[in-house]
């Protein structure tokens, strides 16, 4: 790889052993951007002949910067696929008698890309949901038998809030898990109970990253997330964590500041993992981070209040600055005529040690999104 990786050829220079590891600058994705824009289409960080590489993905662009295309050779694909297949899947009870539907887009976006191949190699039912709507979606699941729900946390929610637009109702369906990704909140306890409360369904997290690959998973204790540690190397630095991949070498990653806040935790889990694990699992971006009257805030803190509420269907952070202070206000689209705002804005007031406005605005009139929910708005 020192010969032949330009983006890392310098980087590595005088590294002789593990001893020098620590001494490695870190790699951003600021620099990976940068890499790619120098060196068009896929940048410099190319260990093999590009002939040598079997699939191409990208990020989702959801922070609003440049995506990033990323390749896998056939060998770093595979270790995706034996990723979801020995941990993901194993740790949430999903075996080959399974049938796994996914309710995702099928783009250049990586997704549940390699959650399908691990199916494959797991050797459950594979349903793809892709090119369907919402409605579609509900009656596949329903009509087709699947057991195994694969998508955003939000996404669930909504695929619930469009059974019951139907008459229907996914809890009575034969779903008796969902694997939920993308966002913190099959991690949040708020979310989770009312991802599970709707579908009836036991909800696992798992985190991961194009340009990086599948890093957790939760298991039966559903406290946080395992870390696959075997296949990487992690640190949590200064509350970020930060990984190295093992298994990807064609595009390899190295000290990788993945902007996720995390807590690290090595008491031994009743699941018997022997895996580091994320207490809570990822606690949300570090940019993400938004400051009123003087106190530090979340989206996550807020989600998990206000996923407490069955009856909020949708909602948004807006955070502004006016006169030099920071203000933010709940935006909140609701069912069947509830009214929770000043509820929740008590609550919120009690939880977070500030006041959070809340508005209510009519049904339909919030987003909603398969992939990543924009939950936090920066308003001019």
């Amino acid at each position: 790889m020192l010969r032949s990786n330009p983006f890392y050829r310098a980087r590595l220079h005088g590294v002789r052993g593990w001893d020098d590891f620590e001494r490695l600058p870190f790699t951003t994705k600021s620099e990976l951007v940068a890499d790619q824009m120098a060196h068009p289409p896929f940048g410099s960080n190319l260990t093999h002949p590009l002939e040598s590489y079997v699939r191409l993905h990208q990020t989702s662009g959801s922070s609003g910067g440049q995506p990033l295309h990323w390749l896998d050779t056939a060998e770093s694909w595979d270790w995706w696929r034996r990723i979801w297949a020995d941990h993901v899947y194993r740790a949430a009870g999903v075996g080959a008698a399974d049938r796994i539907f996914l309710a995702f887009s099928f783009g250049p976006f990586i997704g549940f890309w390699s959650a399908f191949g691990g199916a494959e190699r797991l050797g459950a039912m594979v349903i793809a949901g892709g090119a369907m709507s919402s409605e579609q979606r509900v009656r596949t699941i329903t009509e087709l038998g699947a057991t195994v729900l694969l998508c955003t946390p939000t996404y669930a929610l909504r695929l619930a809030e469009t059974a019951a637009e139907l008459g229907g109702d996914l809890g009575s369906s034969a779903l008796r898990i969902t694997i939920n990704a993308g966002e913190p909140g099959a991690s949040i306890p708020g979310t989770r109970a009312a991802i599970e409360t709707a579908l009836r369904a036991e909800c696992f997290d798992h985190t991961g990253m194009t340009e990086l690959g599948p890093t957790g998973f939760s298991c039966g204790a559903r406290d946080g997330v395992h870390l696959v540690e075997s296949e990487f190397v992690f640190e949590v630095l200064d509350g970020e964590l930060v990984a190295t991949n093992l298994g990807r070498w064609g595009s390899p990653l190295i000290r990788y500041r993945t902007g996720d806040r995390a807590e690290l935790s090595r008491e031994p889990c009743s699941c018997g993992s022997p895996f580091a694990k994320l207490v809570g699992g990822i606690r949300g971006r570090v940019d993400d981070m938004f400051t009123v009257r003087g106190i530090n805030l979340y989206p996550s803190q807020v989600e998990d209040i206000v996923r407490r509420h069955p009856e909020v269907v949708e909602y948004v952070i807006e955070h502004r600055r006016s006169r030099q202070m920071d203000e933010v206000t709940l935006v909140l689209e609701c069912s069947d005529g509830a009214t929770p705002a000043e509820q929740l804005a008590r609550e919120l007031r009690i939880a977070l040690g500030v006041r959070v406005d809340c508005r209510q605005v009519p049904a339909g009139t919030l987003p909603r999104s398969e992939l990543k929910a924009k939950r936090l708005v920066r308003v001019d």
